[in-house]
């Protein structure tokens, strides 16, 4: 777990994170519950890294429609 919380910080340190991609309390809720209902965590882990990547893919989107260059904020 430390060797991804480490990838993370080193991806976001100096960038910024795009709010407007951010995921919102209603979904984080929404998988802590399901997480804390199924018995397959591995299913959730699954469903939270998609929805992260799909997340990051909009905004990659986003921001190539603003100017072409892709950035996080």
């Amino acid at each position: 777990m430390d060797k991804i919380k480490g990838y993370i910080e080193r991806f976001f340190k100096g960038k910024g994170m795009n709010d407007d991609y951010d995921m919102l309390v209603s979904e984080w809720k929404t998988l802590v519950t399901e997480a804390r209902q199924q018995a397959k965590t591995a299913d959730i882990i699954d469903v939270t890294f998609n929805f992260g990547y799909a997340k990051g893919y909009r905004a990659a989107l986003a921001e190539m429609k603003k100017g072409g260059a892709v950035s996080c904020r």
